[in-house]
């Protein structure tokens, strides 16, 4: 990214211009009808999301026996349909094929847009993310906080032009999980290099680079990343996730699109590193077997797999 320094000023003006402003995020106040999440039970296939209260409404999606729904809520007109929402799609459902699965629970997740100074992020937590072209740099630090029985976890990133803060953002995350839910990591391409912000609890976010601003989300409740452990993205801007517990591979498109999913398999668990190769993309994957071996799985571009053997 060879950018002179006026240019990169007229051009995070333009994005500020074009892009719309990036909200603070506060927890969702859930009111005296709020379910939570809940799991697909007691069918045999499936049971189906319906556009209306009714069993002969319009059905708008077919959701699997095991799959679970989410932001469910009691309504008054019928009170043997509950409102959920299954990948991107809000309807009905009969809540006799339902129970309650508090551990999918989305995580209580806020975000603030603020400058913020690189000592400030360097002193709040460890540094996990600290890249640089040119006379721009992206700086992050992550930290756990715990208050009484309540713990959190708390990203902080900014960006720095010559030094100079040019935007921030804070994201803060209910801990209900012994893995890191906040990552943060360079996206985009070479020539238009994105911010990717993952909060397990929110979902996968492409932040510009000039003005912080929320350029797309992928939410949680629309496609599970679960906690996003390892990551790569390659030259076309295709970003590549694995959760330590699943999914094992998912693809997604520079402009926030799922691509494809990898079947799960239950041999893979805790990725450890993805590599994009020519014609494969390699994920190692530790070794529940044998400490100081881990377990290499090899996919095609299409998300198939090809080839899972143990490695030294």
């Amino acid at each position: 990214m060879k950018r002179l320094f006026l240019m990169l000023l007229i051009i995070a003006i333009a994005s500020s211009i074009l892009l719309p402003a990036f909200a603070d995020r506060i927890p969702e106040e859930k009111g005296p009808r709020y379910i939570g999440a809940m799991q697909v039970v007691r069918c045999k296939e499936y049971v189906t999301l319906r556009a209306e209260p009714y069993k002969k409404a319009k059905a708008l999606a077919k959701v699997p026996l095991g799959s679970v729904v989410y932001n469910c809520r009691t309504i008054r007109e019928k009170k043997s349909f509950v409102y959920a929402e299954y990948e991107g799609i809000a309807g009905y459902i009969l809540v006799n094929y339902l129970e309650k699965a508090p551990q999918y629970e989305p995580a209580v997740t806020s975000a603030i847009s603020g400058n913020l100074t690189e000592n400030e992020i360097r002193d709040s937590g460890d540094v996990v993310l600290d890249w640089q072209d040119y006379n721009i740099s992206v700086l992050a630090s992550h930290e756990f906080r715990k208050e009484g029985k309540n713990k959190t976890e708390i990203l902080r990133i900014g960006c720095f032009i010559d030094g100079e803060p040019l935007w921030g953002h804070t994201e803060t995350l209910e801990v209900f999980s012994d893995y890191t839910m906040l990552r943060v990591f360079v996206g985009g391409t070479e020539d238009d290099p994105m911010v990717m912000l993952f909060d397990g609890g929110y979902g996968l976010s492409q932040l510009d680079l000039l003005s912080g601003k929320e350029r797309w989300v992928l939410q949680t409740g629309s496609c599970d990343l679960g906690d996003g452990a390892v990551s790569a993205v390659g030259e076309n801007g295709n970003i590549f996730i694995a959760g330590t517990d699943g999914p094992d591979l998912i693809a997604v498109s520079p402009d926030g699109r799922v691509l494809w999913t990898a079947e799960d398999n239950p041999d893979l668990s805790g990725p450890v590193e993805i590599i994009l190769n020519e014609n494969d993309i390699q994920v190692r994957y530790q070794n529940s077997a044998a400490e100081d071996a881990l377990i290499l799985a090899v996919f095609d571009y299409s998300g198939e797999l090809t080839e899972f053997t143990a490695v030294p």
